[in-house]
């Protein structure tokens, strides 16, 4: 289980300045916030989150933020910061979910209550996903729509609300897509391997850095057919459908996540 170190850099280079990414201000979606600077290198910050900054035109700017799932609906802001601090605010809107129930039986129980050795196990494992998740580098972004790692049905969508054995769960932060073991798993877009691994919940998984704090993850996969610190290009293949982990099928969990939030993997491809 590996993970490349963290990297805070300064913000260049286009990240959807190519494709149509609309303001979807609602909690799993990506809020685009419009600001004017002279400053040539403005930073921003949600929550003390680093956020994408991108230059549109002149002194026009863009800041993407990815709002989680559990944000309280109403009014935020984010910090930009130049020689100076000015706070901009937006408001998150409702967006419906809807509600799925889903059942654990035999083995997959353990899912639910961990033994002592499976808590240990989920504890270590927490603090190299998130991690990844926090991930932040300098790469130049791909400026092209994403594609799904596999063109199969969804079965689970994103932000459903889950009630597992009769019990409300947290919601679903990411697409589930249907397959059968040993179809092939492809990269959504350009990027580089930054972990890999055989993980509780995840089962065996792949995150890839696409730049400036967007990140992919593929989990519950049979097999792993890249490397640790691989350069991947979209559509390149990943390894295979699986059901390890906490999966009660075969199928794809697909995640992707924008300053450190999931946000709903279909928003960045060009047909969602």
């Amino acid at each position: 289980m590996k993970i490349i170190s963290i990297l805070f850099v300064v913000l260049s280079g286009p990240l959807f300045a190519n494709i149509a990414i609309p303001n979807n201000s609602f909690p799993g979606g990506i809020a685009v916030i419009d600001f004017l600077t002279s400053h040539s290198k403005p930073q921003a910050f949600y929550n003390n989150v680093p956020l994408f900054v991108q230059k549109i035109r002149n002194n026009q700017w863009q800041a993407f933020v990815g709002i989680p799932l559990l944000t309280e609906l109403g009014e935020k802001e984010i910090t930009v910061k130049t020689d100076s601090e000015q706070n901009i605010k937006f408001n998150v809107k409702y967006h419906p979910y809807e509600q799925e129930s889903i059942n654990f039986v035999g083995d997959n129980n353990k899912y639910l209550n961990p033994n002592l050795s499976h808590q240990e196990r989920i504890i270590k494992e927490r603090k190299l996903l998130a991690s990844a998740r926090k991930y932040f580098s300098s790469r130049a972004l791909s400026n092209s729509f994403f594609i799904k790692p596999i063109n199969n049905n969804i079965s689970s969508k994103f932000g459903n609300r889950r009630v597992i054995n009769g019990k409300d769960s947290l919601p679903h932060t990411g697409i589930d897509l249907r397959g059968n073991i040993g179809e092939s798993v492809k990269s959504a877009a350009d990027g580089r391997v930054i972990l890999i691994g055989d993980y509780f919940f995840n089962g065996k998984c792949v995150f890839i850095d696409h730049g400036q704090g967007l990140i992919s993850a593929y989990m519950h996969m049979q097999k792993v057919l890249v490397d640790y610190g691989q350069e991947i290009k979209q559509g390149e293949l990943l390894g295979t459908i699986g059901m390890t982990g906490k999966a009660t099928g075969p199928h794809l969990h697909w995640s992707v996540y924008l300053n450190r939030t999931a946000i709903n993997p279909a928003l960045l491809l060009e047909n969602n």
